[in-house]
């Protein structure tokens, strides 16, 4: 007899293989990010949509704790380049939809937010990053009534396509009546596609 484990798996696959397929056909130009650490192992694709500023994605995390840690996410942002102190920047600004299971944890949430990519050309292919997403009462649901995402990261460009990353990540989010549960609060290693 199949186990309830087995249909979210399965889900979180179909989910994956659906939007890697929707990204596929929409995109032209994109990446692909993985990270990890001792215990978590994380990733996701992104492609910008036909000749529009618009970028969608797909990013999963998982942790291996007695009762695993999985956070999906598909997330829509627009893109701009600007300048931060003559520092050639990316901007992101928009949403991702997340979903997260721990155990009978069940919940959802929508966060705004979005990612800054400054580069640093004194050291050719350097470039700090850091990503921020916030979700309120009012836009997380299930079992939760508030979710929080960060992430900062130092970049090195090794080819024209590919970058290695050292960075944190920190992943929260709040209990209903029972205060909050930290997912993620540690340092990662990264590689980063662009294709």
């Amino acid at each position: 007899m199949l186990q309830k484990g087995f249909f979210m798996t399965f889900n979180i696959r179909f989910i994956a293989c659906t939007a890697l397929l929707a990204l596929s056909s929409l995109s032209y130009a994109g990446g692909a990010s993985f990270r990890i650490s001792n215990d978590t192992i994380g990733g996701g694709i992104d492609g910008q949509i036909g000749e529009t500023d618009l970028v969608a994605g797909f990013e999963h995390f998982y942790k291996d704790e007695s009762e695993s840690v999985n956070i999906s996410n598909i997330n829509l942002h627009t893109q701009g380049q600007t300048a931060v102190s003559n520092l050639p920047t990316t901007v992101l600004l928009g949403l991702e939809a997340t979903h997260m299971k721990e155990g009978e944890f069940k919940a959802s949430a929508v966060a705004f937010g979005g990612a800054v990519r400054i580069n640093l050309p004194s050291t050719p292919g350097l470039s700090v990053e850091t990503r921020l997403h916030y979700a309120p009462d009012i836009l997380a649901y299930g079992d939760s009534d508030e979710f929080k995402r960060f992430r900062a990261q130092l970049n090195y460009r090794v080819i024209q396509s590919a970058d290695l990353s050292l960075g944190y990540q920190y992943l929260n989010a709040g209990i209903k009546d029972a205060g909050d549960r930290t997912f993620e609060s540690g340092y990662f290693i990264g590689l980063g596609m662009k294709f």
